[in-house]
């Protein structure tokens, strides 16, 4: 299996996800879709559709990539990446641009993290500080499969480092 782009996944995201969200809200759906916000609706309702032939195509790529993700994971306790692929987006932002075009926000928000949503790999987003611009940046932490509580411990030693407090790096006080 070659590289694959991170932003390449939303076929698989898509076939895999949107059709197991909707056969697990169908019941609430059918009952309260009142009660569900219009884009959320939109995407379950949208489930319905999926073929299954992409379905168990998407469900081939989501073995290989499980693969790919452990053998990554191999030896480690957690993998270390970026949050986002940007900076944060204003409020309310539909698009923003990247190298000079304009791209959707929520795929930018998703490029980097829509991989452990198919995977099944536990992941943790953190906040880490402001870049120059002064707008929030983000690192991710991605475990392994059945491993949240791992996963935990260790976002919870990051943050101990990225705050100063005892025992950091930093020496700080807490």
């Amino acid at each position: 299996a070659g590289y694959r782009r991170l932003d390449a996944l939303a076929p698989e995201n898509l076939h895999v996800q949107v059709p197991e969200a909707s056969w697990c809200h169908a019941p609430a759906l059918a009952k309260h879709a009142d009660l569900y916000a219009p884009s959320v609706r939109l995407r379950l309702e949208m489930g319905r559709y999926i073929l299954a032939e992409d379905y168990l195509r998407a469900l081939h790529a989501r073995t290989m990539l499980r693969a790919a993700v452990d053998r990554a994971l191999a030896g480690l306790d957690a993998l270390l990446l970026p949050g986002m692929a940007v900076p944060a987006p204003p409020v309310g932002a539909t698009s923003m641009a990247v190298d000079g075009k304009p791209e959707p926000v929520r795929g930018m928000m998703l490029r980097l993290t829509q991989l452990f949503n198919v995977t099944g790999h536990p992941a943790i987003v953190m906040p880490c500080g402001k870049g120059v611009d002064g707008l929030p940046r983000s690192i991710q932490l991605v475990g392994h499969r059945g491993g949240t509580d791992r996963l935990l411990a260790v976002a919870a030693a990051v943050e101990r480092q990225m705050m100063g407090g005892d025992g950091s790096v930093g020496g700080g006080a807490g």
